[in-house]
């Protein structure tokens, strides 16, 4: 098993309900600097996307209609619960085969998209 430890877990919105979510991680052993500017991986994860996008308009402090919020997230909790799952999947993946200290960066987005030129975990 890797001794690399994620620490810190940003996310951040592209401007619409699409975001990239990343981690940075480090090995107790090896006290390095952190990777940046890299995307590991793209999903689409449209109930993620969706319910991540309640949570910024509520943040801007953007009119969201709660109680369908609330009707929404039941209707669909295993759908997103699945999706939590994948993210999780594919970063404890890439945590696996890392030996230093760095960021895994993964873009999220709830339409497919074309390929961009990074690599796919």
């Amino acid at each position: 098993m890797s001794n690399v430890k994620p620490f810190k877990i940003v996310i951040e919105w592209s401007g619409t309900e699409d975001f990239y979510f990343s981690c940075d991680y480090k090995n107790a052993d090896l006290d390095t600097g952190t990777k940046k500017d890299q995307i590991n991986a793209i999903r689409t994860l449209p109930f993620m996307t969706k319910a991540m996008g309640n949570v910024f308009r509520k943040l801007r402090k953007e009119h969201i209609s709660f109680p369908m919020f609330l009707v929404t997230l039941a209707f669909n909790h295993r759908d997103l619960l699945h999706e939590i799952d994948q993210l999780l999947m594919i970063l404890h993946h890439h945590l696996e085969k890392q030996k230093d200290s760095g960021t895994f960066s993964c873009f999220i987005t709830s339409a497919e998209t074309a390929s961009l030129s990074s690599r796919h975990d």
